[in-house]
């Protein structure tokens, strides 16, 4: 209390704790942005209330081995993008991009995620020259390919 006493020479505590709290109420939080959905993923106007809306997202992970093969070509390969932590109540709206150690750049499909759900996703990808080029599992993995993702939707 000596110390307290000394710095404020002699301004009472009441006018010390007015002020202070007059600073905090007076000082602006640091804004976060605003996320606002116009359409929702089947094209309609949302019907869930704005303190809902949920930004997410994810990455499958660089350098890890979780891509598959695809059955019914060798020229692609895909991966299934789970989404379930997020808790959306129906399909968000996703955008994805694909990383890796290099090749990525040769690739199509990256972009247009497939069995939208509440819960996940998959992305195939295939060689931008498929006819000349496969794009396997192996090589997937090899360049420690990625998929990165957001989200927005709602969660109640």
């Amino acid at each position: 209390k000596q110390w307290y006493q000394r710095r404020v020479r002699g301004i009472p505590d009441t006018m010390l704790w007015i002020v202070l709290c007059i600073c905090l109420i007076l000082t602006p939080a640091p804004s976060v942005g605003t996320v606002k959905m116009i359409k929702d993923h089947h094209g309609n106007e949302p019907q869930n209330p704005d303190p809902c809306l949920l930004t997410c997202a994810g990455s499958t992970g660089y350098g890890k081995k979780n891509w598959g093969t695809v059955n019914y070509s060798t020229k692609q390969t895909y991966i299934n993008v789970d989404i379930s932590k997020c808790g959306f109540v129906d399909i968000p709206i996703v955008t994805t991009s694909l990383n890796g150690a290099g090749h990525h750049d040769y690739v199509v499909g990256m972009s247009s995620p497939s069995g939208m759900s509440k819960t996940g996703f998959w992305i195939n990808i295939l060689h931008q020259f498929s006819l000349q080029q496969d794009i396997t599992k192996e090589i997937a993995e090899s360049f420690s390919f990625n998929v990165n993702w957001i989200a927005v939707g709602y969660n109640c």
